[in-house]
C-alpha cells in the first residue's frame, strides 16, 4: 500500500459513514478509535494532523513524477478540509455532500495507481494486536515494579514513542514506526552511560522490565521489516531487526 492508497482507504471509509454525528465521532469510526476512550478527541486530532501531512506528502510524490495539480482536484482539497481539527464538532452531514461525489473517488483511485511502485506491505491485524498487547503488558509491569525514576521515565518514553507511531499507522504506514525506532536507538545512544549505570544497580524485577522493553523494541523492528518491500536491502542481508537486535542486547539481555 502506498500513500495514495492509504488516502483512498480512508476516503472510502469516510464516504460510507451514514450516521449524522459530530465529526470527532465520525473520524473515530473511520480511524478505528474507541469513542468511549476519555482521550478519544486527542487521538483523533493526532491522526488528523498525520492525515493532513500524508495528503501533503502524497501531493509531493505526485509532483516528483510530473502529475499536474489539477489532476488531484477536488478530492485532495476536500479531504484536507474535512480533516481539519477545527471541524471536529461540526456535523458529518454538513460535509457529506462535499465528499461523496464520484469524481473524488476517481482521483484517489488514479493516484493510488500512479504511485503503485511505492507500495509497502500492510501490517497484519495480528501484528498490530500483538504490539499493542506487548505495550500494555510492559506498561503494566512498569507501574507494578519499583525502580529508579530515571529508568521508569526512560522506559515510559519508549512506550509512548512506539504507541504514538502505532496510533497513526493506518494513516502514514510504516514511516512513523521506522522514525520511532530511530528515536529509540537515539535515546539509547545519548543516554548510554547513565542507562548502563542505572541498569547495573537495578533490582532483578526492574531488570526483567528492561528485558521486556527490549523485546517490545525488537518486535517493533521486526514488524517494520515485514512491511518493507525494498527487496534489494533484504537480499543484501540488511534488516532493521538485525541492526537493532544486537544493539539492544548490550542493554537489555541481562538488564545492563
Amino acid at each position: 500500500m502506498n500513500s495514495a492508497a492509504r488516502l483512498h482507504r480512508i476516503y472510502d471509509k469516510l464516504a460510507a459513514q451514514q450516521n449524522d454525528q459530530p465529526m470527532v465521532k465520525t473520524w473515530a469510526d473511520v480511524l478505528e478509535i474507541d469513542k468511549d476512550n476519555p482521550h478519544c478527541e486527542d487521538d483523533v486530532t493526532a491522526c488528523l494532523m498525520a492525515l493532513r501531512s500524508e495528503i501533503t506528502l502524497t501531493r509531493q510524490r505526485l509532483d516528483a513524477i510530473g502529475v499536474p495539480m489539477n489532476l488531484t482536484s477536488p478530492a485532495f482539497e476536500r479531504l484536507r478540509q474535512v480533516a481539519a481539527p477545527g471541524q471536529l464538532h461540526s456535523s458529518w452531514h454538513g460535509h457529506r455532500g462535499n465528499i461523496k461525489p464520484p469524481e473524488c473517488r476517481k482521483v484517489f483511485e488514479w493516484a493510488e495507481w500512479a504511485l503503485r511502485d511505492e507500495d509497502e506491505g500492510d501490517m497484519p491485524a495480528e501484528d498490530m494486536t500483538a504490539l499493542r498487547e506487548k505495550l500494555a503488558a510492559l506498561e503494566a509491569a512498569l507501574q507494578d515494579t519499583e525502580m529508579s525514576p530515571y529508568l521508569h521515565d526512560f522506559i515510559q518514553r519508549q512506550v509512548d514513542t512506539i504507541r504514538a507511531a502505532l496510533r497513526v499507522y493506518r494513516v502514514q504506514g510504516a514511516r512513523p514506526l521506522k522514525d520511532a525506532m530511530r528515536k529509540v536507538v537515539g535515546d539509547l545512544q545519548v543516554e548510554d552511560k547513565r542507562l548502563r549505570a542505572e541498569a547495573a544497580e537495578a533490582s532483578d524485577e526492574a531488570k526483567g522490565v528492561l528485558r521486556q522493553a527490549g523485546e517490545v523494541i525488537e518486535k517493533t523492528a521486526e514488524v517494520c521489516d515485514n512491511l518493507d518491500k525494498i527487496g534489494n536491502l533484504v537480499e543484501r542481508g540488511w534488516t532493521l531487526a538485525s541492526t537493532v537486535g544486537p544493539f539492544l542486547l548490550s542493554y537489555f539481555s541481562k538488564g545492563g
